[in-house]
């Protein structure tokens, strides 16, 4: 630990939202940390983080593309580092995900990359739980459908608890809605991130013919979001309404 700068410490406090390629790393520390790195000395601490056992990192190829890119992620000694100054390890995303999951799982991250930028803004505070830290809070009898996220947004005011899911549709539109309808039961907003404005609407009009009309159930598109963050994203109810979060 006594190897690590802070600009190392503040890579890795970055990496703990979860597994991101090098342009994600390189746009948050630049965004939100106010860094302003080059490219090749990014490049150069990660390559040094990794050797050392604080990064973990791999290669994936272009799914439309020749080529391949590498994604980053922490490793449980660099998570234990962050515990060991003060940051809540519960609040962290551990490990690089099965290649199965990676397209899933770097849109988790691109979403907490855009949270957390709103909150160095100071638009609110917030803490998240991952799927994982979730499951281990289960009961062990428990077959209840966890979220990909669970997020509080804490303004000046009041508390927003919600459940995000990252919807690419992988999963069947009826198994999605019994998800939807379950975990409606229980958390006081879900918000469901989808890929397309077609995937999106065929799962809200599915949730709407289920007769489930959950009024805290809300969709957004992840292109949207990446861009807009809560400030400017339009939500849409399952009824077909336009919202957006209010700050106060």
């Amino acid at each position: 630990m006594v190897n690590l700068t802070n600009r190392d410490i503040d890579i890795l406090d970055a990496s703990s939202l979860g597994a991101a390629t090098f342009r994600m790393i390189l746009n948050i520390l630049k965004k939100a940390y106010g860094y302003t790195i080059s490219k090749a000395a990014l490049l150069g601490r990660l390559s040094i983080l990794s050797r050392d056992g604080y990064i973990a990192r791999r290669k994936e190829a272009f799914r439309k593309r020749h080529g391949c890119f590498t994604i980053y992620a922490l490793t449980e000694k660099a998570a234990y580092v962050l515990a060991e100054l003060g940051y809540p390890i519960e609040h962290m995303r551990i490990g690089l995900p099965s290649p199965f999951f990676v397209r899933h799982d770097l849109n988790v991250t691109s979403i907490l990359h855009e949270i957390h930028l709103e909150s160095y803004q100071n638009y609110y505070k917030y803490d998240f739980l991952d799927s994982l830290v979730l499951k281990q809070y289960r009961e062990k009898a428990s077959r209840d459908p966890i979220p990909d996220i669970l997020v509080n947004l804490y303004f000046r005011k009041r508390t927003v608890r919600m459940n995000i899911e990252v919807d690419l549709g992988k999963v069947l539109i009826p198994k999605m809605v019994r998800r939807i309808a379950i975990q409606s039961k229980t958390a006081e907003i879900i918000l469901v991130m989808c890929h397309s404005e077609t995937h999106l609407e065929s799962l809200r009009k599915a949730c709407h013919e289920s007769r489930y009309d959950g009024d805290n159930v809300l969709f957004a598109l992840i292109s949207n979001f990446e861009k807009e963050g809560f400030r400017n994203t339009d939500l849409i109810t399952i009824s077909d309404k336009t919202m957006r979060l209010t700050f106060d």
